[in-house]
């Protein structure tokens, strides 16, 4: 076991860069259904709970997801990481010509499915070619540049949607990442693991095969494991404009600055919750983010009602909530052999896992409607609904702490 943190090489740096570039336009998009929810509603005359719907049916992408993700282990990751690239881009640009929610649904579907596929094959690159001591820093570093295309989605957004397309144009600042296309064609060439595992087998791997034993167990916590976190992760960023607009009162200029400024302070929860991955290990690290991570999401959403009450807590939320993706991220790629790494991902992230994301937007709006106040604002129910769903990655802490090995600075095949 590798205990003195090795260097990053000029070819680890380079290898981050371009996969936190895909990373970025996933966290950009995503932040971005959250803007624009309140427009859709007035644009396209949705009820609160048809809104749920439809974000839950865009969420069902990350569920088909699974088809693209595991074909990693038997095309090859950099074939893959190009072909989601491309995926997410044109579907993401074509979503600025929709006029309906239909076609809405369908394109951001068919973007989230290419979006969510780039985000796993990215992990299980990081994973096989980064040093161990440096495993969980380096994603977490890509899974923080998602929350600085957060950020720019944010700040962009009262300026762009000024502008005669209104939210479309948003959309179509999507199709930049297709110069990404060239570099990681010219920059970037197949993971030395996986190389060498197919050199060794004539055989890809089936896709049943990760669900035998003994990678069975392994494969059902961080099943579990995801989709508790998604239960109580995704509402946040589904959820906090249409409070803040409905439940609240904050005008479309305030929300984009709390959001931006959250956002821009709390990244550095990506870092610490690497740093502290490596440096603690990934087992206290995971009791520590969850369980405070938890707590916060009940203080931004029930607590007090100012701009600065909600942008501080908001800021404390973004910075734990944004360590859940790195944990799970981190654990789900070194748990499994080369050879059905991509395949784990998609098993656990984009099945039992990504049903969390589905079901919890609907969650939210029955619970809305339940908790809802009859004198109150129009979203008044949206505050409880969220913070009780957000006590779900209390889980995830028992889980991690009941099942999971300790894999700080243990090299994949110590692992696997």
């Amino acid at each position: 076991m590798s205990e003195a943190p090795e260097r990053l090489e000029r070819s680890h740096i380079v290898l981050i860069a371009l996969l936190s570039t895909a990373t970025f336009f996933e966290g950009y998009d995503f932040v971005l259904l959250n803007l624009v929810l309140p427009y859709l509603r007035k644009d396209f005359d949705l009820t609160l709970r048809q809104t749920g719907y439809a974000a839950s049916a865009i969420a069902l992408g990350t569920i088909a997801a699974f088809f693209v993700v595991r074909l990693g282990d038997s095309i090859g990751r950099r074939a893959m990481l190009l072909w989601t690239v491309v995926g997410y881009t044109l579907a993401t640009g074509l979503t600025a010509a929709t006029t309906d929610v239909a076609g809405f649904v369908a394109l951001q579907f068919i973007a989230r499915v290419f979006l969510v596929a780039e985000w796993g094959i990215s992990t299980v690159i990081l994973a096989e070619e980064l040093p161990a001591t440096r495993r969980g820093f380096g994603i977490s570093i890509v899974q923080g540049a998602a929350g600085v295309g957060g950020i720019v989605g944010s700040a962009l957004f009262p300026l762009v949607t000024r502008v005669a397309l209104g939210w479309r144009a948003m959309y179509l600042i999507g199709l930049a990442p297709l110069i990404l296309v060239f570099a990681i064609r010219t920059q970037m060439t197949e993971t030395r693991r996986y190389v060498a595992v197919r050199a060794a087998s004539v055989e890809a791997p089936r896709w049943l095969d990760v669900l035998k034993p003994p990678h069975r167990k392994s494969l059902i916590v961080v099943a579990l494991l995801w989709f508790f976190m998604y239960l109580g992760y995704t509402p946040i960023l589904t959820f906090w404009t249409t409070f803040a607009l409905t439940d609240r009162g904050l005008t479309a200029g305030q929300i984009s600055l709390v959001i931006a400024v959250a956002y821009t302070l709390g990244l550095s929860g990506f870092l610490t919750a690497g740093k502290l991955m490596d440096a603690w290990g990934r087992r206290p690290t995971a009791a520590l983010f969850f369980s405070l991570g938890a707590i916060a999401t009940a203080a931004a959403f029930m607590g007090p009602p100012s701009v600065w009450a909600m942008g501080i807590a908001l800021v404390v939320l973004i910075f734990f909530a944004t360590g859940y993706l790195a944990l799970c991220a981190t654990l789900t790629a070194e748990l499994f052999p080369t050879r059905l790494r991509a395949s784990a991902a998609a098993w656990s992230n984009n099945t039992v896992g990504r049903i969390g994301m589905v079901l919890a937007p609907t969650l939210v709006g029955i619970l809305a409607e339940r908790f809802a106040d009859p004198h109150g604002p129009a979203g008044s129910g949206l505050g409880p609904a969220v913070a009780l769903l957000g006590l779900a990655p209390l889980v995830c802490v028992g889980l991690v702490l009941g099942f999971l090995p300790e894999t700080r600075n243990r090299e994949l095949e110590e692992i696997g």
